[in-house]
């Protein structure tokens, strides 16, 4: 039988990579077609994704720790710094929302794969 901490970290480990897989993938035809203001808005939304992914993956692990108490203030943190970033570089926020949406296709990917590769 498989413990369920050991299955919830390989689940964790994999998002992670398809998160990256699908942000390298995707980086290299924003930047081709919209230049290096989309691409930074780009992968600062990838960034963003796959830290949110691991932040919450750490509360929902250790739900008595800070990290859980701390689930809100990641929100504050990141709108802040996507604002910052956005009116610096003036980068349109759709590259930023773009990049976001790669936890979204990386969990497609995860059902895909669990669908067609690791039946049990």
């Amino acid at each position: 039988m498989v413990d369920k901490t050991d299955s919830f970290s390989a689940l964790v480990e994999r998002l992670g990579r398809w998160i990256i897989f699908a942000g390298a993938v995707s980086w290299i035809y924003v930047a081709g077609r919209w230049g290096w203001k989309g691409a930074a808005g780009f992968a600062f939304g990838v960034v963003a994704a796959y830290l949110n992914m691991r932040w919450l993956a750490n509360a929902l692990s250790k739900p008595e720790s800070v990290s859980s108490g701390l689930l809100v203030l990641r929100y504050a943190l990141a709108a802040g710094a996507a604002y910052v970033i956005l009116e610096t570089f003036e980068i349109s926020p759709l590259f930023v929302l773009a990049g976001l949406l790669t936890a979204a296709l990386a969990a497609i990917l995860e059902v895909l794969f669990q669908l067609f590769y690791a039946r049990t």
